[in-house]
């Protein structure tokens, strides 16, 4: 009877004692560009995490390129462990270096005692190219006056709309700054599928790695600095000119390639605007909008037809758009981006964009500024040539929030000229205007 005892006690702690979960590790944060440069070194940056509350305190990195040989790395970890929201960042001893062509790599994890592999291994597919064109990252950011996060999310937006390495436009698709060609394409891409929310920062199209499209602009320049490391299979210029009198555009977008990827190809230009004054909440009076996406000159799909499904490489392919501008925008404010796709039907990605703020290929025949700042970008001192001025007036400096970071009075008088020290403001971009003329960016550094 004691035994029977016994045993029914021990039956019943054996489904009362809870069992401590195993570790569960799996990786996340590393970014892949699609196309890399061959016969170069590139670093495997994973963190290992833990979706359990276990921790754990050793685990190995590895990497196989092509089902050919295995990389390992180990390591061992003190202090609590990873678990929860900790995390290890890992930067593996062993560089990927590929030859020309295409590749699938896979980076894994492994945990003694992990007992779920569904989330231990990431894969990515990328071509090595012996011969590339610079790559421009592209970010079709969507805002709303009336959201409340998008002015910290446009001060980002802003910071990447003057890297020479990135390309920015943005859509507004349900306030009075929207037109029906961006509300299209935004639709037709983005809504119902990866994204119902404002603001979001769509990072170049379909390449998004494991970046998911969302409002977290914390991260959004990291994910841009890591896609600006890859290179493109395409070069992409613009030649465009503005006929001031008729406000007419004319821009052709011309695309070389140096490697035949598949098509087929749609090709597309952006007319964008800065400085544009609207409504925000959450934001000062008199809030600034820039990057502000006004036309789509190969309409909501873009422009089909002109590359073949196979490119020949070294041959130039271009299409040229003409665009009358409306009344209501500013032709001194305007800016454009060439854009390139690659359109496989359920994956449509960017491979190339080419932006006219950080070009010489931009509006060269727009109208005469009516004033002009030197140097620009500067540091500390700026000297302000207005013609046309005499006389007092005020100089007033916008910062990207829509605040007024500098506001001084100042006398244009004999050369027209007035030396204005900024050195007090922080880096950033701003908006520069004396008196009631129309605002120039203004880049401060350092």
């Amino acid at each position: 009877m004691t035994r029977s005892l016994l045993l029914l006690a021990l039956l019943v702690l054996s489904f009362t004692v809870p069992v401590a979960s195993a570790q569960n590790g799996y990786l996340t944060n590393m970014n892949m560009p699609r196309y890399l440069k061959a016969g170069e070194n590139y670093q495997i940056t994973p963190r290992a995490r833990n979706s359990a509350s276990t921790a754990y305190f050793y685990f190995q990195v590895l990497w196989r390129l092509d089902n050919g040989t295995v990389h390992t790395m180990n390591q061992s970890i003190g202090g609590g462990g990873i678990v929860g929201s900790s995390y290890w960042p890992v930067e593996h001893p062993d560089q990927l270096n590929a030859t020309e062509g295409p590749h699938v790599l896979k980076v894994w994890i492994y945990v003694p005692g992990d007992t779920d592999q569904s989330n231990d291994t990431l894969t990515f597919h990328f071509t090595a190219l012996n011969n590339w064109a610079d790559k421009v990252v592209l970010m079709e950011a969507r805002t709303e006056t009336w959201c409340p996060q998008c002015p910290p999310a446009n001060i980002v937006t802003d910071q990447l709309l003057f890297d020479p390495d990135m390309a920015v436009v943005k859509f507004h698709i349900t306030d009075g700054l929207e037109f029906p060609d961006a509300v299209d394409y935004y639709t037709d891409n983005y809504i119902g599928t990866l994204n119902d929310f404002t603001p979001a920062g769509v990072v170049e199209m379909g390449d998004q790695g494991d970046y998911f499209i969302n409002a977290n602009h914390i991260y959004w320049v990291d994910e841009m600095n890591w896609r600006a490391q890859g290179v493109s299979p395409v070069h992409l210029t613009m030649n465009s000119s503005l006929d001031a009198a008729t406000r007419q555009i004319t821009v052709t977008l011309n695309a070389a390639f140096t490697y035949a990827v598949q098509g087929p190809f749609k090709m597309n230009v952006y007319v964008a605007e800065n400085y544009v004054p609207g409504d925000q909440e959450n934001a000062p009076p008199n809030y600034i909008h820039n990057g502000l996406l006004r036309a789509m000159l190969g309409g909501s799909d873009g422009t089909s037809g002109e590359i073949p499904m196979t490119p020949v490489t070294g041959t130039n392919y271009s299409h040229t758009y003409t665009y009358t501008v409306p009344a209501e925008f500013k032709l001194q404010d305007l800016y454009l981006v060439g854009v390139l796709e690659q359109d496989l039907g359920a994956d449509r990605y960017c491979l190339n964009a080419v932006s006219s703020l950080h070009t010489v290929v931009g509006l060269a025949d727009r109208a005469d500024a009516e004033f002009s700042i030197a140097p620009n970008p500067a540091t500390d001192i700026i000297a302000i040539d207005a013609p046309d001025l005499s006389g007092t007036t005020v100089i007033t400096i916008i910062a990207a929030d829509g605040r007024i970071a500098m506001q001084q009075p100042v006398n244009f008088g004999g050369s027209q000229r007035v030396m204005l020290d900024i050195s007090s403001l922080r880096a950033g971009v701003y908006t520069l205007s004396i008196g009631d003329l129309a605002g120039r960016k203004l880049v401060k550094t350092h």
